[in-house]
């Protein structure tokens, strides 16, 4: 009796051991189809990865940091989506890209929202205080004329809105050239063109002027007469010099 208990033991233990061995394989064999499923998966997203990075920002009125005029100056909240801060240097080794218009002044053509015809802010960099910003922009009078100013919104530091000066050729005063709202400072000799003829037309419309004809004060030295015509509104005149 007692032996044959034994068995009974030993034999229930092996048909135990049996249904679990199948278990266990059959799991493992599940967790490796769910391992190279999930390992095509990665390989599929690295591959999308490698290809192109896609980012996107929601649109969220409530964003606390539009209540602060540095971010929601000229912005429509409801169309804006909210700033993406990456708290690092980014460096790219092809370039940085910007496109649609979509920037400050929610720029798109035929909407009532934006205060440009064709374009919106490319770039803004704020100074240490953060009282004044530099700015590139395209699109503002027309689609085709770019500018880059340096700007205080009203309310900022200031009871009303101010242009600084943008600084080229150097950083060091009194080089280079500087760029003012109403004024040109050059601190280096300025070359004119040298033509041999006239010019006749500027080539492409600029839409502050109206027209594609020279513009009144135009200068160039001329080679043919060996001087400086400046055109008024009576022509071509040459400056004197004595």
């Amino acid at each position: 009796m007692r032996r044959a208990i034994i068995f009974i033991a030993l034999l229930f233990i092996g048909v135990c051991a049996c249904a679990q061995g199948r278990s266990r394989r059959a799991t493992i064999e599940a967790l490796t189809a769910q391992v190279e499923a999930l390992t095509q998966r990665v390989e599929q997203l690295q591959s999308e990865v490698e290809s192109r990075v896609a980012t996107e920002a929601k649109c969220d009125p409530t964003w606390k940091q539009w209540q602060d005029v540095r971010y929601n100056y000229g912005f429509n909240t409801e169309k804006t989506p909210v700033f993406t801060t990456i708290d690092g240097v980014v460096e790219s080794t092809i370039m940085l890209s910007v496109r649609g218009g979509r920037g400050r002044w929610n720029s798109t053509v035929g909407t009532p929202y934006s205060k440009f015809v064709d374009g919106g802010h490319l770039f803004e960099g704020w100074n240490a205080s953060e009282s004044c910003r530099l700015t590139m922009l395209i699109g503002k009078q027309a689609p085709d004329i770019a500018c880059i100013q340096v700007y205080s919104p009203k309310g900022l530091y200031r009871e009303n809105r101010h242009f600084g000066w943008v600084k080229l050729g150097s950083d060091t005063a009194c080089e280079g050239v500087d760029f003012g709202r109403r004024w040109v400072k050059s601190f280096a000799p300025i070359s004119l063109a040298t033509l041999s003829a006239a010019p006749t037309d500027t080539y492409n419309l600029n839409e502050q002027l109206g027209t594609t004809k020279v513009p009144l004060g135009t200068i160039y030295y001329d080679t043919t007469t060996d001087r400086i015509g400046c055109y008024t509104t009576e022509g071509w005149k040459y400056l004197k010099f004595e």
